[in-house]
């Protein structure tokens, strides 16, 4: 076992000399074999090792001798370790929350010791058992390519990258090098609850595929093998132009072109939002479905529509773009947008529709709610459009005194990226009200008095 892990390293070069490694280690057999064998080959590979471990709170007393356990062991091999507990919320969704504490811990504990690199122990029988999963669940052929032997994990405040030394050797290999090599792992019980999908499926259905064919972990390990090149050859044919826009900016978001969407492949458009929603940190949430029904509204979707994915993540439609994005990036649900340089009249009094928008505009002689209040000269035109260049501003309050919109946009912290599609009421050649926020800012030159002509209230 120990040569096959060795050459798997120098093949898949997962330890540059000099890298400072942490080890997720639990105490079970596979972590502490993975320990042991990274001891043992530490001085060889000129790396340092670091042992972290993590007790999710959900097996008491057991949970908490488990690491205890990890500290003694390491203590014993002359490897310093991290520990921490937690406890997590009680949901449906028990596994999924301890599986993105357990990364979020491993990549805080990798800051803290200045590595880059996280070894974790899954090995070809869990590798046999995620591709089942995914057959399962009908991900789609990106699916099915399951755990590569390293990773990036962006998720945390400073990347890393995980790495799999164990993945091509399986769980009864590793078992036998325990044995061989005096190794007294500890024996978590929740692995034993057949309740667990993947637990039903190691006790369950795996020993039956065995039986059908004794060589079924291989099999399925090299069916994601063949998934993975396939992967990488459509990333290979994604055009320049696309994956250049694969780049997290100052906000947490990816952009890509509409047309230039459009213009691919559909195995290629699925393949995008992946590689975006993998930028953006949480490529084990995107389902195979939800990527479909994402790609079905990027393709149809009217301006302003959005598809959620888990924790967080929208994508929605602009006028030119399509747009991944996490919470904090996204526009509030009443920020509003038109087409760069759009210009559109307005129906004063009544209602203007926004072409290819999801929203129109309501102009009425009285209204209970609404979002401007302008007094309005007898024939005045009124225009939609985006600004222009060198546009100025006098904002109520400020007794008639302008200035650049540029300026007033940024003051106001409207994000860079939407400032050339926020729609501007225009009267007479005035920018009279900014359709931006719960309420628009308006022109003090068109505030509401005792002696105006007509007052017309505005919403959407």
């Amino acid at each position: 076992m120990l040569q096959i892990i060795q050459d798997t390293i120098r093949q898949q070069q997962l330890f540059p000399a000099g890298s400072v490694v942490v080890v997720a280690v639990s105490g079970g057999a596979d972590s502490l074999a993975l320990l042991h064998v990274l001891r043992t080959l530490a001085a060889a590979l000129k790396i340092r090792l670091h042992a972290a471990t993590l007790d999710h709170g959900l097996r008491g007393e057991a949970g908490a001798a488990d690491a205890r356990f990890v500290v003694e062991q390491c203590r014993a091999w002359g490897i310093p370790v991290t520990v921490e507990s937690i406890t997590l919320a009680s949901d449906a969704d028990i596994e999924a929350q301890a599986r993105r504490a357990r990364y979020a811990f491993l990549a805080r504990a990798a800051q803290q010791v200045g590595a880059s690199l996280v070894a974790v122990a899954h090995h070809a029988d869990d590798q046999a058992e995620t591709v089942l999963l995914r057959l399962l669940r009908g991900s789609g052929t990106f699916g099915l390519r399951a755990m590569a032997f390293q990773v990036p994990y962006v998720d945390g405040v400073v990347p890393v990258t995980i790495v799999r030394p164990l993945l091509a050797v399986t769980r009864a290999q590793i078992e036998s090098y325990c044995r061989e090599n005096g190794l007294t792992p500890r024996h978590d019980a929740t692995n034993d609850d057949t309740d667990y999908t993947r637990n039903y499926l190691r006790h369950e259905i795996m020993p039956r595929l065995l039986t059908i064919n004794p060589q079924a972990v291989a099999a399925l390990c090299r069916l994601a093998q063949s998934a993975a090149l396939e992967q990488d050859l459509l990333d290979s044919l994604l055009p320049d132009m696309v994956t250049d826009r694969l780049t997290r900016s100052e906000t947490p978001r990816v952009t890509i072109e509409r047309s230039a969407f459009v213009a691919l492949h559909p195995a290629l458009q699925r393949r995008w939002l992946h590689a975006a929603v993998t930028r953006l940190g949480h490529a084990a949430d995107a389902s195979y479905e939800r990527i479909v029904a994402a790609v079905q509204v990027a393709l149809t979707g009217q301006v302003g529509a959005r598809v959620q994915f888990p924790h967080g993540l929208w994508m929605r439609v602009d006028y030119q773009t399509i747009v991944l994005e996490t919470a904090a990036a996204q526009p509030e649900k009443w920020t509003i947008l038109l087409p760069e340089n759009a210009e559109i009249m307005v129906n004063i009094p009544g209602d203007t529709s926004i072409p290819g928008a999801a929203w129109s505009l309501r102009a009425s002689l009285y209204a209970e709610q609404y979002c401007a209040r302008l007094a309005l000269p007898a024939g005045a035109r009124v225009l939609l459009r985006t600004r222009r260049r060198g546009e100025r501003f006098a904002p109520l309050g400020l007794g008639g005194h302008t200035q650049k919109l540029s300026e007033w946009l940024i003051d106001h912290k409207v994000p860079r990226a939407l400032r050339d599609s926020i729609p501007l009421l225009v009267v007479n050649g005035q920018v009279a009200a900014i359709l931006y926020g719960a309420q628009w800012p308006i022109a003090e030159s068109f505030k509401v008095g005792d002696k105006s002509e007509v007052t017309m209230y505005f919403d959407v």
